[in-house]
């Protein structure tokens, strides 16, 4: 009998072993490639891979009852035509899109791949500013967490000049680390291309570009690099850039900034107040997520188990030491953590000064750095199980919501089933944007945007050519612009035909809202 016992023993005990050796290897071949030059830069691109095609797949099927959004639509619109301005905004987000859809279709699947695309480059430059602040062991970390920062997943669903800036604005950044380091007039030249690309996506990027200079005045080494060529061949530079785009801006009479001013300001103190208070806590609650993830992985650093028995605290604090950490530039630090203090309190104090409507969305380009901020804290200490961790939480979470995302969407679906601002079947070219661009997108011909009541068109169209050439005007009958708009169409085509039509969307067998639709067909002239 004992013969028996200890020969069927055996076999329990070897995958055990084999199991634990196999753990430990791969969490030690994680670290080794995240550190060696060698293999860094590939593993991080691969991670940058992965989380695209994860993540436009959890997208397609989250928004598979719902159209694009219309800002996806507006931008697909403008890459249509590659012009200097597009109304409302710089051209960059409108070029990104046409090269995109013109090796891809204008279908659902392609904006969310754009998207994640998008904030997927953003990740592997993050991690280039990174090193030049903390080792490849921080640098992993921080890239880490900024996947798992909603902004570069499922709230980064909608590719628009916000989300573009989660590319510019870490070029612009890292081109400034660069020329404070090197100095040098070449250094100043990528600094000064960073800033127009970056002004290029949209004038929101003053604020970072404004944060750069102040931290560059206030910086203990300032001397060192405002001596150099450095910041003023960047200033030549960007301005000889942006030249082609200012003439564009001078010959549309300035539109983006009327469309600002028409936009953006508020007489009412109180709803200022709220929308501020609204943005910092909005971007708190992000901001909360990788950052308690990231201190989940530290704490579950080996011996966690026997810690959490013995002495609670010590899994918070063993992550903290006195002096600092070979690990950190400090110089270069200082400027991360300078630039981040400048974007995070300046928008909201400025909204609060100058009564401007402060939107949630502004905050997507301004916290990128906040990852980086605190992992360049020299006091704290990385151990190399850190980095395993924090990847495998990223992958649970990413395939547990891959995983539940068609009952997410179908619940989400139910819950709101009379809710047309989400649900409603907008895929239906004169009207407003929220109708319009979409129905372009969806439209087999791909029609021209015209949005008569907006003085900021695109350019893509104009209301001459609505004469000449005629137009499909499309609205909805319960928005309170309808009137204007009736108007327009009757100064422009008093003859147009008029009918009603309603749209339904069926996903998954399931019904969405009914929404009805006055439709103004007017044909060309004659």
């Amino acid at each position: 009998m004992s013969r028996l016992m200890s020969t069927t023993s055996i076999p329990s005990a070897r995958p055990r072993v084999r199991t634990r050796v196999s753990y430990d290897r791969f969490r030690a071949w994680l670290v080794a490639c995240a550190v060696r030059p060698e293999a860094r830069l590939w593993l991080v691109i691969q991670f940058a891979i992965l989380h695209a095609v994860l993540w436009t797949f959890i997208l397609i099927n989250l928004k598979a009852a719902q159209d694009v959004h219309m800002d996806v639509a507006e931008a697909w619109g403008w890459g249509q035509k590659f012009l200097w301005g597009y109304g409302k905004h710089p051209p960059l987000s409108g070029w990104v899109a046409g090269l995109w859809f013109s090796a891809f279709p204008a279908a659902d699947w392609a904006t969310y791949a754009l998207a994640m695309t998008t904030v997927s480059v953003g990740m592997v430059i993050c991690w280039f500013v990174s090193l030049r602040v903390v080792d490849a062991r921080r640098a992993f970390l921080v890239v880490v967490m900024i996947a798992l920062y909603p902004i570069f997943n499922f709230k980064g669903f909608k590719y628009n000049p916000d989300l573009l800036q989660l590319v510019t604005l870490p070029l612009l950044v890292l081109a400034y680390l660069n020329a404070f380091e090197r100095r040098s007039w070449q250094s100043g030249i990528l600094l000064g291309l960073a800033g127009a690309l970056a002004l290029m996506t949209k004038y929101w990027v003053l604020t970072m570009i404004g944060a750069i200079g102040l931290a560059a005045l206030i910086h203990p080494e300032r001397l060192r690099f405002l001596s150099s060529p450095a910041p003023w061949v960047a200033i030549v530079t960007m301005v000889a850039a942006m030249i082609p785009h200012i003439v564009w801006l001078a010959d549309a009479h300035f539109v983006p900034l009327t469309y600002a001013g028409d936009t953006y300001s508020l007489a009412d103190s109180a709803q200022v107040h709220q929308l501020v208070a609204g943005y910092v806590l909005h971007n708190l609650g992000l901001l909360a997520l990788p950052v308690a993830l990231a201190a989940l992985a530290m704490a579950l650093v080996p011996p966690w188990g026997r810690l959490l028995l013995r002495a609670p605290s010590r899994i918070v604090t063993r992550a903290w030491a006195r002096g600092g950490s070979s690990g950190v530039n400090a110089s270069q630090a200082l400027n991360v953590w300078i630039i981040q203090v400048i974007v995070a309190l300046g928008p909201p104090l400025g909204a609060l000064v100058f009564s401007i409507y402060m939107k949630t969305d502004w905050g997507i380009s301004l916290f990128f750095l906040v990852p980086l901020a605190l992992v360049a804290i020299p006091t704290l200490r990385v151990p190399g199980a850190v980095l395993f961790n924090i990847a495998a939480i990223w992958l649970v979470l990413s395939v547990a919501t891959l995983a539940a995302s068609p009952w997410i969407a179908a619940r989400e679906m139910a819950a709101n089933a009379g809710n047309t601002a989400t649900y409603g079947a907008r895929s239906v070219v004169a009207g407003t944007m929220e109708s319009i661009q979409p129905m372009v997108f969806y439209s087999p011909d791909h029609p021209s945007a015209l949005l008569p009541l907006e003085a900021w068109d695109s350019g893509l169209t104009s209301r001459d050519d609505a004469k000449t050439y005629g137009f499909i005007g499309v609205f909805d009958p319960t928005d309170g612009r309808l009137p204007k708009f009736e108007k327009w169409v009757s100064e422009v085509a008093p003859n147009a035909e008029r009918i009603v039509m309603t749209t339904r969307r069926f996903t998954h067998g399931k019904a969405g809202p009914a929404m009805s639709w006055n439709i103004y067909i007017a044909p060309p002239a004659k």
